[in-house]
Formats: C-alpha cells, structure tokens, sequence
C-alpha cells in the first residue's frame, strides 16, 4: 500500500478559495492521517460509542446517512486500519444492511463520524467497506482519519437501552415532506450530512445550532446556515465537484428520525440581512428527492445538558427568550484556556462576522465588575487571526492578570457571559491589503519584538502569516522578552511553527536568568545585510519599547519602520 500523503482534492480547495481559508487549512492538514493511532485511544474512543453515523454511497450515486444506536462495543477497531460494525446497531431494514447483503460488498464508499456528544469530541473516518468471511459484521477500512470542530456539537447525555434498535418501528417512505415532516424537521438543533467526491470518497459531517435554524423552504426543499468551522471544508469541498447529499435528522427525545437523500448546492454570497441568519457565512440548500421516517427507531433516549455557546441567535425564534444576543454588539464568552499562570485566553462569539487585522485590538464594555464603575471599558489585542481575510464571528484575548477587570475575568468569568462589543481598531499590524487585488500583502523582512504580555499582538500577526498564505512572501525574527519561563505562552506553536516555516526565527530570552535583551545580543539575533530593510514592530513596556527602538537604530534599521504599541508587562 503506497504511504499517505495529506492533501485536499479540487472541490475542497475551491470552497477554500472561496471562504478565504486556504491558509488556515493547510496549517491544519498535518492533522489528517490515513490510519487510526491506538496511542492516541482511537480505539478506546469508538468503543465507547453508543451511538455514530455513517454515510453511505448506494448505486447510482445516492448518498444517504445512517446513525448507529448501539451499545458500547459494537462498534470496534480491530486494528489501525479496520474498523468492525456490528449489525446490531444498525435500524431495522437501512440501507446500510444492503452492504452486508450484497454478494461481493467490497469497495462500497462509506464515512464514519464518532461523535461523544458529552465530551464534544468528533471524530471523522473515511473509507469503503471490505469484504470479510463471516458475512456478519459490517467491515470498514479506514482510508483517512481526522479530528474534527466541536464547536456547534450541543452536549446531551445518552439514557441507553439495553434493546437499542426497536424492530417493531414502522419505515415511511415518499419524496417530499408531509406537515408533520415539517414541524420535525424545524425542530431540530443538530443535523448529519453526508456528501460524496468521486474518485476521493464518502464523508460524514455534522451540523449543530439552536432549535430553528433548519428551515423549511417547500415541502421538497430545506436550508440551514453555514457557520464558521476549521476552514477545511470537507463537506462544501465535496459539493463543489458533486450535489449529491444524504441528511439524516434524530429526535433525540423520541428515537425517531428522518433520513434524506437528494442534492445540496452552497449559497456562497449568502445575505443575512435577507434571510435573517446572523453568524452565518454561507447558506446550505438541500433539494429532498426521496425521504425515509422512521418513528421510535431507537430505544435509546438521550438528556439535552446545553446548547453549544458558539451557536448564533436565530431571528425570529422563540427559543431565544430572555437572550441579548440577538444585538449584534454583544459578544458571548464561549471558552477559556490557561496559558501560563497569568495569562488565560478568552474567546467570544460574536452574531456576525466582523473584519480586522491581525494585530488589531477591540475594546469592550464590562458593567457590574465588582469594585468598579457602573462600566468598564478595556482594551486587548485579539490574540488570534481571523479564520478568512473576509472577517469572522470569534474574538480571542489573551489576557495577564494585572488589575480590577483582569482579575475578575480569571476568577470569576464564565462561558455564556454577555459583554458589549464597542469596535475594532489599531495600526499595529503589518498586514495590509493591495488595493487592486484586494489580497494581503506584508514586508519582505518582519522583525517582531514583544516583552510581557506584549506578545499578543506579535502572535496574531504570526498566526495571520499561515492562515492568509503569506509564507513565502516574508521573513521573520520573533524575539520574546519574558521575566519568568513559567510565564511562556504558545511556546509548543511557536517552536513548531519555526520548525515548519525556513523563514520564520524564533527566540524567547528569560530575563530573570539572562538579564535584558542587549544590543549585542540582538546583533547576532538579526542578518546585518537586512537591517535597512527590516519593518520592526514593538510591544511592550515603555522602557522596553524605548531600548529595543534604540538599538535598532544604531544598528541602521530606518526609524520610520519601527512601530511600536505600549502594554503594561
């Protein structure tokens, strides 16, 4: 078997070209690999699963989505590469019991998404079954496996059966929807797609927001909103070269389920203005033309926990009472993450997509902050990039604990917190934009300069290099300035980013060991024959600010390309 070799196929391509995330993808593709990694316990992960769902491509080209109601076991890795089924789990009459029944079964396109609904962990496998000996299970071979997005995954917890499949449930079939198939349908807040690239094969995928946001557009047509997801676009990416789809949609209180099979198109110029889907960046339409319900199909049940954070309003429904989402000005914490022992990463969602730089800062509005006025405005550079040149709807700080409203984020602060949003702004950025070709361009020669905290805005326009393509365009000198090593952020990203990218130079210095940052040092730190040409951004204390600016004019880089921006350390 030849080695496999991570690449994305025309379709997925063109969808990225089309969202502005080619960079952000290809930073992402190591991560997709042609086996399982029982180190990493993909096996244990599956063989915990109650409950999956496969696509599967039928002859003629018909894709349809089955999910898997089982119990822990019936679902097993019996090595890196294969992956057993067991029928058991499987809806009485499905599509998928024709690939066990059929003669010679090898090679049929099938895709896997092993989902924890708890945990919000998805992962994607693709591949075609195989033929086998026992003419029992179903077998799987893994072709190419890859960590998915959780973020629009709404937590439930399954309440299992010990009879998951229910084998008195009466199949329905017809091609269009009925009223009652309506009112399912637009109740629903998380929806299986499964898609097909010819000569690449199957996918499974999923989609998740609030109650509403599947609509009804006719009694043969239904549409959902794209939201912002990892850029790679494997579904999209797959209806680029081929419309054929399959939806599935599970009532998760009743065990009943509707599966679809039909072609689906990408409204890539969607307006939400005109349909009222804020947060979304496309529009998916799916063109029903046979249709499978399947009432009780299951035993199991499952609790919902809670709705994903990152989940927009949707407009005009009732399942947003009491929210203030709905104003776009207000952003929603949805995650925190410890960096080091004073610094934690916030990231808010905000109902829209809002276009900045990386580099830039927003400034935020905080009431009720214990020991503060009756509002608290603070200001922090977005620590990461945006996911497409064309904006996007998440907002990460990362923030030092330093202060009244620092110390209440890290204390007290929680997903689902609600602040107001006052704008986007700044010139500490080295990314701009040519005015002809609309695409990003930045300087040959990129020195970045941070001490402290100081490195957010540093970070971003790093992160911003990979994600807008501009690798090849630029080199870069990163040096760091920080007091304490404990206090390091994003080392593992910025020591592998220096070993993937020949053009990008790494440094930390650790002051409290190394003392400052001195001008011999930061001689040897940068090529002589490029200090004319060097565009130096700054940040940092003053004093730091003051000494590096300095510096790097005695050793000739121009004053007008030093541009610096002050944080306290």
């Amino acid at each position: 078997m030849a080695p496999f070799t991570a690449s994305f196929h025309a379709g997925e391509l063109s969808a990225q070209e089309k969202a502005g995330t080619r960079g952000v993808a290809a930073e992402l593709l190591p991560g997709k690999t042609g086996a399982l990694n029982f180190s990493k316990n993909h096996d244990a992960f599956l063989a915990a699963q109650s409950f999956a769902v496969v696509s599967i491509v039928q002859n003629g080209g018909h894709v349809w989505v089955t999910p898997l109601f089982g119990k822990a076991g019936d679902i097993t890795a019996v090595s890196e590469s294969e992956i057993v089924i067991s029928p058991n789990s499987i809806p009485k009459n499905d599509i998928l019991h024709s690939v066990l029944a059929s003669p010679d079964n090898n090679n049929t396109p099938l895709s896997m998404l092993g989902i924890d609904l708890v945990k919000r962990i998805r992962h994607r496998i693709n591949g075609a079954s195989v033929s086998s000996t026992d003419n029992v299970d179903l077998h799987f071979q893994v072709k190419e496996y890859s960590p998915n997005c959780p973020k629009y995954i709404n937590r439930r917890q399954i309440i299992p059966s010990d009879t998951p499949i229910n084998d008195a449930a009466v199949r329905q079939e017809r091609v269009e929807l009925t009223p009652s198939d309506r009112e399912f349908v637009q109740s629903m807040d998380t929806l299986w797609i499964g898609s097909y690239a010819p000569n690449v094969g199957a996918d499974a995928n999923h989609r998740g927001g609030r109650p509403g946001f599947i609509r009804v557009a006719s009694n043969n047509t239904i549409e959902w909103p794209e939201y912002r997801g990892n850029g790679m676009f494997y579904t999209s990416g797959n209806l680029e070269v081929n419309d054929r789809a399959g939806v599935t949609l599970v009532d998760f209180e009743t065990g009943s389920m509707i599966q679809m099979t039909g072609r689906a198109t990408v409204g890539w110029h969607h307006n939400n203005a005109a349909n009222n889907y804020e947060g979304a960046t496309r529009l998916m339409k799916f063109q029903i033309e046979r249709l499978v319900r399947t009432d009780y199909a299951t035993n199991h049940r499952w609790k919902l926990l809670d709705y994903s954070p990152y989940n927009p309003a949707i407009s005009g429904s009732d399942n947003n009472a009491g929210d203030d989402n709905t104003n776009s000005s207000i952003v929603t914490l949805a995650k925190i993450v410890s960096e080091s022992r004073n610094v934690k990463t916030f990231r808010w969602v905000a109902q829209r997509n809002i276009v900045f730089l990386p580099g830039q800062y927003a400034t935020f509005e905080f009431d009720k902050v214990p020991g503060g006025s009756a509002s608290e405005v603070r200001t922090w550079t977005l620590s990461e990039t945006p996911n497409s040149i064309k904006g996007d709807n998440t907002l990460d700080i990362t923030v030092k604990r330093n202060g009244l409203v620092t110390n209440w984020l890290h204390d007290h602060a929680e997903v689902g917190l609600q602040v107001k949003l006052n704008g986007m702004q700044g010139d500490m950025t080295a990314v701009t934009f040519d005015s002809q070709t609309q695409k990003p361009v930045i300087p040959k020669h990129l020195l970045l300069m941070s001490a402290g905290i100081g490195i957010t805005p540093n970070l971003a326009m790093v992160r911003g290099v990979g994600a807008f393509e501009l690798q090849d365009d630029t080199s870069i000198t990163m040096i760091h300035v920080e007091r304490n090593e404990a206090d390091l952020v994003s080392q593992g990203e910025l020591n592998r980013r220096a070993r993937n990218y020949p053009s990008f130079s790494y440094t930390n210095v650790i002051s409290s060991k190394e003392g400052r940052l001195t001008r011999e040092r930061l001689g040897k730190l940068l090529p002589e024959a490029t200090m004319g040409f060097q565009e130096a951004y700054i940040c940092g204390p003053e004093s730091f600010m003051s000494d590096m600016t300095e510096h790097l004019v005695a050793m000739g880089v121009p004053a007008g390309n030093i541009h610096t921006e002050s944080f306290d350390f």
